[in-house]
């Protein structure tokens, strides 16, 4: 394992499981366009988009591990991004595949993704133009559980499009309750922007929430009710890296007022067990 920064914040090990690289030779192109699609307040990339901007910027946040999720925005993009997956998995590095809903042959696809080695799928339902609970996202979900895959899906609203229901913790437990035995992580706590509605909606269920693009915008009292309330073995720490500067939101998850028992689960011990790894 690479060595890590030699500050840090935390002696507790971490896992980020949320964070997004391109190859190469897209990160310089995507990640301008990217910033320049946000349409509710002005987003800016933390590293260049690379894995080992990635890296670097695990470094200095004492981050050990991430999951990179990747997106597919057209069924022809499937198969390149398991390959590109496959290429970049290491020790620190975590990738997680990607299947559009209109991909002809998911089911094949996602054998091949857990024949690479892979942990997980990402869905994105508004790049994908696409509800999460949508009969082609059950077919997917039903086969990665088949696999033994996680699933990590973005939830509630998206920064880069206008406000609607593709994604509402609604769909979610509506997804959650046609593939029960997914292990189905719901991003941004949930849903974001839509976090009352996840207290009402998603928490207890075994549904993994993970902290990404929420911590010191969802209003700590609720986020803290979230946090009290769902299964301590179903909270996960993300940061959606590049979109956010990882060191920061590991010192805002720090600064909570929760016990350092659940910290350690949710910064590593639940990340774990969701992909599958002993340490």
């Amino acid at each position: 394992m690479a060595e890590l920064a030699s500050i840090k914040q935390t002696h507790f090990n971490v896992f980020d499981v949320h964070t997004h690289a391109f190859p190469d030779k897209l990160a310089a192109s995507a990640i301008p366009k990217l910033e320049a699609g946000a349409l509710w307040f002005p987003c800016r990339a933390y590293y260049d988009g690379t894995v080992g901007g990635l890296v670097a910027s695990m470094d200095r946040a004492g981050i050990r591990r991430a999951i990179v999720a990747s997106i597919a925005t057209r069924p022809e993009q499937v198969p390149k991004i398991t390959d590109w997956s496959a290429s970049v998995a290491s020790d620190r590095v975590v990738p997680f595949a990607s299947i559009h809903p209109d991909y002809a042959q998911p089911e094949a696809e996602v054998e091949r993704i857990a024949a690479a080695g892979l942990r997980g799928i990402k869905f994105h339902p508004y790049y994908a133009e696409c509800p999460v609970d949508d009969p082609r996202v059950i077919r997917i979900a039903r086969a990665a559980a088949a696999a033994g895959l996680a699933m990590l899906f973005h939830a509630g609203y998206d920064l880069a499009y206008e406000k609607d229901e593709c994604a509402s913790p609604r769909r979610v437990r509506r997804l959650h309750e046609a593939v029960p035995d997914l292990r189905m992580v719901a991003a941004h706590t949930g849903g974001w922007e839509r976090w009352q509605e996840v207290y009402e909606t998603l928490v207890g269920l075994p549904i993994y929430l993970e902290t990404s693009f929420t911590l010191g915008r969802c209003p700590e009292e609720l986020l803290l009710k979230i946090l009290a309330k769902h299964p301590p073995e179903y909270l996960l720490f993300g940061t959606d890296g590049p979109w956010t500067d990882q060191r920061e939101e590991l010192r805002k998850f720090l600064a909570l007022a929760i016990d350092e028992g659940l910290k350690r689960r949710i910064l590593w011990e639940n990340a774990l067990r969701l992909v599958k790894l002993t340490a």
